[in-house]
């Protein structure tokens, strides 16, 4: 009882509910809301606080970015959280004028982004060479899977289609999304030789793929997770396309602080734990089953990490 009346109580502040609305819509960061609340930084800091005690909102520090989120689950309190969000107004003049503005965020976010991959299709996709280790990680990503073809393999967010290419002999059809018409343009160039004829890549959403449920029995994610605004969805996205026997390759950062990752490389991300992928990957109905790690070669580059995951069912769980 004193539970359920501290959080009506909580929720009975307006901006707090402007808050909760925002964050029902994605995860943001603490200076995102102030931009969108017109508020003051501790005004807002205060209200997530506030939130967070509730037990309906959380804090996760990256760096110098501070994100909140929903807290997910299916508890007395986030049934309480979601009923209230329900009942809100659909054109409320402060909510609508909230969201417009949350557009305006997502906007000026993503155009931050596709400088960066115009820059990177413009050098031919060359600037990941100079801090990924990229030969051991594709070693690691073909040790990875059963010594078998696939049917069909889908790379979400393919970029310059490196993993179409690494992946071509092992599969009989392979099809790459991504949404950046520059990066496309260079994937079909490195594409273009006969020994790719059945592969392809497609401008869409990676977020929903225009490919049927099931279509696919290897799906990849390829250091992808780490520019989105809401990773869950893609990797939520990947389950939808996989076989009940398929396999999902996860590759990404390590958690790490080197805060220049997000201006030099327009990351929103500065990588993910292994609690934050395995609870990725639960929430999309998948049991992980190995990770690899790869160790940084030096201070001034992250740690990369494997993921390897299969539709839940049985599977062993071993990390390294």
């Amino acid at each position: 009882m004193d539970v359920t009346a501290t959080l009506l109580k909580t929720l009975g502040h307006p901006d707090r509910l402007r808050i909760l609305a925002l964050l029902s819509q994605g995860e943001l960061t603490v200076s995102e809301l102030v931009d969108i609340l017109g508020l003051s930084q501790p005004r807002v800091t205060q209200y997530i606080k506030s939130l967070e005690q509730a037990g309906v909102v959380e804090r996760m520090r990256e760096g110098s970015w501070v994100f909140a989120r929903l807290k997910r689950g299916h508890d007395h309190s986030t049934a309480i959280v979601g009923a209230t969000l329900a009942a809100l107004p659909a054109h409320h003049e402060v909510l609508s004028a909230d969201s417009e503005r949350l557009i305006k965020v997502r906007a000026d976010r993503s155009r931050q982004a596709e400088a960066f991959f115009t820059s990177v299709a413009n050098d031919q996709g060359q600037l990941g060479h100079e801090y990924l280790p990229q030969a051991d990680i594709e070693a690691a990503l073909l040790d990875l899977l059963p010594a078998r073809t696939f049917e069909r393999m889908v790379d979400l967010g393919t970029g310059t289609g490196r993993m179409l290419k690494l992946f071509a002999p092992h599969i009989r059809s392979g099809i790459g999304v991504d949404d950046s018409v520059e990066m496309l343009r260079v994937a079909r160039h490195i594409l273009s030789d006969d020994a790719f004829t059945h592969v392809s890549v497609q401008q869409a959403d990676l977020h929903d793929a225009p490919l049927k449920d099931g279509s696919a029995d290897l799906v990849t994610l390829h250091q992808v997770l780490h520019f989105l605004e809401d990773p869950s969805r893609a990797v939520q996205e990947a389950a939808r396309l996989l076989s009940a026997k398929g396999h999902i390759l996860i590759t990404d950062f390590a958690s790490h602080e080197l805060e220049n990752y997000r201006e030099d490389y327009a990351h929103r991300r500065l990588g993910f734990t292994q609690e934050d992928m395995a609870q990725f990957l639960a929430d999309a109905g998948f049991d992980l089953v190995t990770t690899r790690t790869l160790p940084a070669a030096n201070t001034a580059t992250p740690d990369v990490k494997v993921w390897h995951a299969i539709p839940s069912s049985s599977a062993f769980l071993a990390t390294g």
